[in-house]
């Protein structure tokens, strides 16, 4: 990048200059001069491209033939947090999407990646999710991983120019060094109906959360989700019915009534089952909590190996969410060789409304 377009770009508030403790990098908070979003430039002048947003298909038959001249590579979406990891200077790091430093996720790479693939490769980027129970920002987990939280790396890029390697080339680097994947399917093309068919029904029974396609040589990428996996972000969010907005439930209604229409359900009066409770359990957990606590959130557990990383990931709860975060008494607190930090966010429209519903106020419909 030359001089005058990041000069232009800090002048503009396009890139902000950052610091993560010894660490001064450069993101770019909006698309600025064919630079995307989430971009950063590390002070050796090195770049992080953002990573792109991936399009959605909701009719797999029509989508994949719309979308996809020829073949393309289906591996399995997992449900994390997007980090891309770096080395600088002997350190790890790891950005998140928005291009910030993440002190959890950097704090935690030690325990979930080897990093010797960055000792004979230096100048290699690692796409993954950080992904599991103990993420500290989302509700949802993968279900191969139980407690704590794993690393699946989805994409590596190689050169200066920003590419993706294609996936023969970084499934073989994987390999070689021992880097936890995301599942690859293989290689398809839009005429293999019955085979993604088949892997989708398979996914979903497991309930993870669907598939990226990747196309080949550089081609386009889409993702297409289960049908469970609506229904388990339904029974995860339904307590925040009143602070999400309504189309993040309707949205995940409609995926999943294409899903059934086009792939079937083996079990139709068991899948409404599961919606009906997925809504109201939820629903019950919020009445639950605002009677034992008077708050409604979703609370967290997340473990840190050092308690500095714990600290400077409370302030960025702070300064990003204020009130609307509650941080346990006593957090961080040692447990065995981790600093454990648990905290609250807070719903703020449900918390409100059910404080005047269980108080006794009258409701005007």
């Amino acid at each position: 990048m030359d001089r005058n377009t990041l000069d232009e770009a800090l002048a503009r508030g396009k890139a902000e200059r950052r610091r993560f403790e010894s660490l001064e990098y450069v993101r770019f908070s909006d698309g600025f001069a064919g630079i995307a979003r989430g971009t950063v430039q590390l002070p050796d002048g090195r770049l992080l491209p953002g990573y792109p947003s991936i399009g959605r298909i909701q009719s797999l038959a029509r989508g994949l033939r719309r979308q996809y001249a020829g073949p393309f590579w289906a591996e399995e979406k997992i449900d994390g947090f997007n980090v891309r990891l770096v080395q600088h200077d002997g350190a790890l790091y790891a950005f998140s999407r928005g291009g910030f430093v993440c002190p959890f996720s950097t704090d935690r790479l030690p325990d979930l990646l080897d990093p010797t693939v960055f000792e004979s490769e230096p100048a290699l980027i690692l796409c993954a999710e950080i992904a599991g129970p103990e993420n500290p920002y989302l509700e949802g987990s993968p279900p191969q991983v139980r407690e704590d939280v794993a690393l699946f790396v989805f994409d590596i890029i190689r050169g200066a120019d920003g590419a993706f390697l294609e996936p023969p080339a970084k499934s073989a680097l994987a390999a070689r060094y021992g880097l936890p994947m995301a599942r690859s399917f293989g290689r398809f093309t839009a005429d293999d109906q019955q085979a993604l068919g088949s892997i989708l029904r398979q996914l979903d029974a497991e309930g993870s959360e669907g598939l990226v396609f990747k196309g080949e040589g550089g081609g386009g990428r889409t993702k297409y989700v289960t049908g469970r996996s609506n229904i388990a972000d339904i029974s995860l969010c339904s307590e925040q019915l009143l602070d999400l907005p309504p189309e993040y439930f309707t949205n995940r209604l409609l995926r999943l009534a294409l899903f059934t229409d086009e792939l079937g359900s083996a079990d139709a009066p068991a899948l409404e089952r599961e919606l009906g409770r997925a809504f109201l359990q939820g629903l019950e957990r919020a009445v639950a909590r605002s009677r034992e606590v008077g708050r409604v959130g979703h609370r967290f557990r997340c473990r840190f190996r050092q308690r500095r990383n714990a600290e400077h990931f409370i302030a960025h709860l702070e300064a990003t969410a204020g009130r609307r975060v509650h941080i346990a008494e006593g957090s961080p607190h040692r447990e065995g060789d981790y600093w454990i930090l648990e905290f609250e966010r807070i719903l703020q429209r449900m918390t409100g409304t059910l404080a005047n519903v269980l108080a006794g106020q009258a409701q005007f419909d």
